[in-house]
């Protein structure tokens, strides 16, 4: 989490213009000084490097002057760093190290190879193999007979095969891998990753219907018989519903569970909610409570039955019929389905797995090769030849003037046979010693000539140095102040209390209409936001108000009723008809009565703003209620009243916002606006910081190199 913050401090110099342009890294400008802090230079590459990344990062960039004087700013923190000592702490010492061996790693393999290694594994992923194999089992360290024997023997089943032998019927017979006597060696589908890469190699590389090389893997070596190839299945994510098997179950106790699985079943066919009787049924304690959801994964990730029933689902909320695997039963219901990402959006996570991988290990040797002729590796041959005879290389006095030859040079770095003897530990035989050695040195010279040979390794190593120390200079200088200066922050709220004020709220009802049919009906709301959900009807006299019954029934409980009656009504009729209203709707809640000088009876339904008056109204596809940022809901607030309606249509949907109270806005406490003041006083003590660093540092900008920057730019 450390370095993400300071590595998004680096960004925050940018602000929003066009996509930028890249100087070229042949430009001269690059090695120049831009400007200097107190006499000591920073040079444009660095300046450049930061800018371009920014405007990566961000997709924008930033006006050349305005990004320059922030730059500044940056460059005066990390020497007021370093002028308090920080960058000679042992803690600052020791977390750099930590980052700077992590981005030496891209370059101290060659590129050219990384980027084969990426094309290769991106390529494989797009594809999966079905294979089967035979596999005679070798430890590493077994005795040279023992390979033989293993590799022997598989010649001869590659042999019996080739003569018209069952590679099935074989593998059961001479398979070491224990599955084989009940899948004949089948392994299913798989993809890259999935098998220890020399293995992957062989099936990747032998044709559909063809039976592989002998290939030897850190298990033993394996005959491959590949039986098909396809395009990848991509990755899936389903739900299942688990029963599982009874711990030392009868086979009855078998049958109870493949039973109940059915049924299961057929309640999901009759219409019952998956999420509910995934939560009440399924035993797989891990998913259950998500209605038995599951991550994503690929071919190889589950078992080969469900797996297989997942991969032929086709539509989201297809489910399966019930399936048998090794752990139970289960019915399967797909979520999503998804294919490859391109080579790019891959390339980081596929580089980061590559370099975990074997496949990286494997292709060491290639580096080593290269790192030699690029660095002019010599070997002293005679040298080379006197310790191959030698029957150990530890516990032997070897004589002085073999002790001091020079074993191999590095360019014009020098390494004597008594350097590669004092490092010997257990490992005696010489060929193996001296490959290790020769490995070491050459990856500890690309080490220490790294900034030589790679300009953008010194750039990104003087980023982790600066930005660590940014981080530790920005803790003592503003960040830790929030809580030691208390006083000072309420001062600061104090002195701009203005500032802090609550946003405007309404409370509104939103309406999202399918057509307009009841948007007269929806834009008069009563009181207390009701809304009419029936006509007004009229009475003679309230004999009739039990005529209404039919009316009244299917108005949903919990309705509001305004009854209109001649005004000299009095209290005691008007609880008559209310009473008899109650009879056919106890849950019926009277409004304020309205009195009238017409000698009629007049009724009147209405309901909340709640999911119920979706019910009624079959045109309302979503409703909500509550209280909302103004400027969230209306685009221009001078337009803002209470009891206004407000209609809008967006993709054919129709959206219509009742007003019903404005929330003015108020000044907020200390406690209500801290988190904002925080903020604030942070940006205060960092700008008055800055005014100081200005102040005491002379810097001085190379205006030549500038303009050079800027015409390159505009190019």
């Amino acid at each position: 989490m450390r370095i993400l913050y300071f590595l998004l401090l680096l960004t925050i110099f940018v602000s929003c213009k066009t996509t930028s342009p890249k100087l070229s890294s042949e430009n001269t400008t690059i090695s120049k000084p831009l400007f200097s802090i107190n006499n000591k230079p920073v040079y444009a590459d660095e300046f450049i490097y930061a800018y371009n990344k920014s405007a990566k990062n961000t997709g924008e960039e930033d006006d050349i002057d305005e990004y320059l004087d922030l730059y500044i700013n940056f460059k005066l923190k990390v020497a007021d760093a370093k002028n308090d000592g920080l960058d000679t702490l042992s803690s600052y010492k020791d977390e750099l190290s930590g980052y700077l061996q992590d981005i030496k790693k891209p370059y101290l393999t060659s590129e050219k190879i990384n980027e084969a290694l990426l094309e290769e594994t991106y390529s494989r992923l797009q594809n999966e193999v079905k294979a089967a194999h035979i596999l005679k089992r070798v430890s590493p360290d077994a005795a040279p007979e023992d390979t033989l024997k293993a590799y022997k023997t598989l010649q001869d089943v590659k042999a019996e095969y080739q003569k018209g032998g069952s590679f099935g019927q074989l593998a059961e017979k001479y398979s070491d891998d224990a599955s084989a006597k009940q899948n004949q060696g089948d392994l299913g589908w798989f993809t890259a990753f999935q098998m220890v890469y020399p293995f992957e190699n062989a099936a990747y590389n032998t044709a559909k219907g063809e039976l592989s090389d002998i290939v030897k893997t850190r298990f033993g070596y394996h005959l491959i018989q590949v039986e098909d190839k396809r395009e990848t299945s991509g990755k899936i994510k389903i739900a299942h519903i688990m029963l599982r098997y009874p711990a030392n179950g009868s086979p009855t106790d078998s049958i109870d569970v493949q039973q109940k699985i059915y049924a299961i079943h057929n309640r999901l066919i009759e219409g019952e909610s998956w999420f509910s009787l995934a939560v009440k049924y399924s035993e797989d304690l891990n998913s259950k409570d998500a209605g038995g959801s599951l991550p994503w994964f690929g071919i190889g990730g589950l078992p080969k039955s469900l797996e297989d029933a997942a991969f032929k689902l086709s539509q989201a909320g297809q489910i399966s019929s019930p399936i048998r695997s090794p752990y139970g039963w289960h019915i399967v219901k797909l979520e999503e389905k998804r294919g490859m990402g391109s080579l790019e959006n891959m390339r980081e996570s596929l580089s980061r797995r590559i370099q975990r991988d074997q496949r990286s290990e494997l292709r060491t040797s290639e580096v080593i090769a290269k790192l030699k002729k690029e660095n002019k590796f010599t070997k002293n041959e005679i040298a080379y030849s006197e310790l191959k005879i030698q029957e150990s290389l530890t516990g032997v006095e070897l004589p002085s003037n073999l002790t001091n030859q020079i074993l191999f040079t590095i360019n014009t770095q020098m390494f004597t046979v008594g350097e590669f003897i004092k490092q010997l530990k257990e490992q005696s035989i010489f060929n193996i010693a001296v490959q290790t050695y020769e490995k070491e040195m050459l990856l500890a010279y690309e080490d220490a000539h790294l900034g030589e040979k790679y300009p953008q390794y010194q750039l990104l190593a003087s980023e982790y140095r600066d930005g660590l120390l940014l981080f530790e200079i920005m803790n003592q200088k503003v960040w830790n102040k929030i809580s030691t200066d208390t006083v000072g922050m309420k001062n600061y709220y104090t002195a701009n209390r203005e500032k802090y004020l609550s946003p405007l709220q309404v409370e509104a009802d939103i309406f999202f209409l399918s057509d307009t049919a009841s948007m007269q009906i929806l834009q008069e709301p009563l009181y207390d936001s009701l809304y009419q959900i029936t006509k007004l009807l009229k009475y003679k006299d309230d004999a009739e108000v039990i005529d209404a019954e039919a009316l009244i029934k299917p108005i949903l409980n919990s309705s509001y009723t305004q009854i209109t009656v001649p005004k000299n009504y009095s209290n005691d009729s008007l609880e008559v008809i209310r009473n008899r209203l109650r009879i056919i709707n106890t849950n019926i809640k009277f409004l304020k009565p309205i009195y009238s000088d017409e000698n009629k009876i007049y009724l009147q339904f209405f309901r909340r703003s709640d999911k119920y008056l979706s019910d009624y109204f079959t045109n309302i596809t979503q409703l909500e209620t509550g209280i909302y940022l103004a400027n969230n809901l209306i685009e221009d607030l001078k337009d803002l009243e209470e009891g206004t309606s407000i209609v809008s249509k967006e993709s054919g949907q129709i959206q219509l916002i009742n007003v019903l109270k404005i929330i003015p806005r108020k000044h907020l406490s200390y406690n209500d606006a801290k988190s904002a003041v925080i903020t604030d006083y942070q940006t205060h003590l960092e700008k008055n910081w800055i005014v100081q660093l200005k102040t005491e540092n002379k810097v001085i900008v190379n205006q030549s190199v500038l303009n050079k920057i800027k015409n390159e730019f505009e190019k």
